[in-house]
């Protein structure tokens, strides 16, 4: 094959995914774990144990999910049907979440929540088992030193599309004329389509074969863990950063209910908040990215923890403030801030791809998701927290748990591209 050939399959791979980045942030805004969906399982249960449990299932899904993939994948050199696969099992599913609200809105809520859960179970499982698919991808078509370039463009774009999508989604809400829970049936629904159009970005993507390796039995892969931490400090640090950071996720699906309840916050306060939130994942993009790419990924990884200390912070100040008609102001400060926090999951990648070798991209990317494993707990605990505790504890144990995380993140060495 040609270099100008491979060079335009490069390119046309680099555009694909730039493209699936900005889908996939724009749809998620219908369908967002930290604001959308908590307010609806509030409002189908009023339980806060259950929105930790819907919080609980992206981590539990990015721990287990790519451990198993990532080994399946390993001795796989094509490895797109499998990535087109498991994203079409996750986001098509979709379809069925929204047609059940609009068609059936009197069910009871149980049913509710269950046909929640479920669906956010296959949505984030697919989606997990095919980051290391996804990320062999991202290896083989995006240059090292233009990674950081890449997931900016990708979340700047998309954010700034994303900013519509919010004010979208608290029109729709807002609407008179739909009732509860047709109009989140409705917002759900846009986000299908969107998600329709996002698996079509992996259907059109082209594949050079990849390096391989044996694939392990399972029990082999699970006993293997400790040498592989061993054999690569980098990556074992970076996992112990993962434990830490990842536990700090107890507060996030609680600080949206934390403004309706204490606070008083409107549905439509999410015409605010998904906006600022937004921006602030705009923000923290293009930050990540250069400092990524200038400072290296490693500065990058104690910035984003640092930066994830602070809505913590923020959420145990206001439990000490009284309500009032301005409570949207330091809410749109805080779901600003978190946003800039969310948006530090590439850092990690970058990190992750530059210091292991190409043929074991798949594995390590796979036992990267044990990282995740801590985070399944958190909002659960967090849950339970607020059911038997207060918001301020919550709010206090997460911020000392992102300090925590913040001092193993200054331990990392740079970044050196192994081959």
């Amino acid at each position: 094959m040609s270099s100008g050939y491979q060079a335009h399959e490069t390119r046309r791979n680099y555009g694909l995914l730039v493209a699936e980045g900005i889908l996939f942030t724009v749809g998620l805004v219908f369908f967002d774990p930290n604001t959308v969906l908590p307010l609806l399982m509030e409002r189908l249960t009023g339980s806060a144990v259950l929105i930790g449990v819907l919080a609980a299932v992206q981590p539990l899904a990015k721990g287990f999910a790519p451990i198993i993939a990532g080994n399946w994948i390993s001795s796989l050199a094509y490895k797109k049907r499998f990535l087109v696969t498991a994203m079409s099992i996750g986001r098509l599913p979709l379809w069925i979440l929204a047609l059940a609200l609009i068609w059936v809105p009197r069910a009871p809520g149980f049913l509710w929540a269950v046909l929640l859960l479920v669906i956010q179970v296959l949505f984030w499982f697919g989606d997990a088992s095919g980051d290391p698919a996804w990320m062999d991808m991202v290896g083989k078509s995006v240059r090292h030193d233009r990674r950081g370039r890449f997931f900016a463009t990708r979340q700047v774009v998309g954010g700034l599309l994303s900013v519509v999508a919010g004010i979208v989604v608290a029109a729709v809400l807002g609407l008179e004329g739909l009732r509860f829970p047709v109009n989140y049936g409705v917002v759900v629904l846009i986000g299908a389509v969107i998600y329709l159009a996002n698996v079509g970005t992996f259907v059109g993507l082209v594949e050079r074969p990849s390096s391989t390796s044996d694939r392990l039995p399972l029990g082999a892969l699970f006993r293997g863990l400790p040498r592989y931490l061993g054999a690569n400090r980098p990556f074992a640090l970076t996992m112990g950063v993962l434990v830490l950071f990842n536990m700090a996720r107890l507060a996030i699906p609680f600080y949206i209910v934390f403004g309706r309840q204490v606070f008083g916050l409107p549905d439509s306060a999410l015409g605010i908040i998904i906006p600022v939130q937004m921006a602030g994942r705009i923000a923290g993009a293009v930050l990540w990215g250069v400092l990524g790419d200038r400072l290296g990924h490693q500065r990058a990884i104690a910035g984003v923890v640092l930066v994830s200390a602070v809505p913590s912070a923020l959420a145990l100040a206001l439990t000490f403030t009284a309500p009032g008609s301005l409570a949207i102001v330091p809410f749109a400060l805080l779901f600003f801030v978190l946003g800039f926090a969310l948006e530090g999951g590439y850092p990690f990648i970058n990190y992750m791809l530059a210091v292991v070798p190409e043929h074991e991209r798949p594995r390590y990317a796979g036992l990267m998701g044990i990282g995740f494993v801590p985070a399944a707990l958190a909002p659960v605990l967090g849950g339970l927290i607020i059911q038997f505790w207060t918001y301020g504890a919550l709010f206090a144990i997460t911020a000392v748990l992102s300090v925590l995380a913040l001092i193993v993140a200054f331990r990392l060495p740079a970044a050196e591209p192994v081959g």
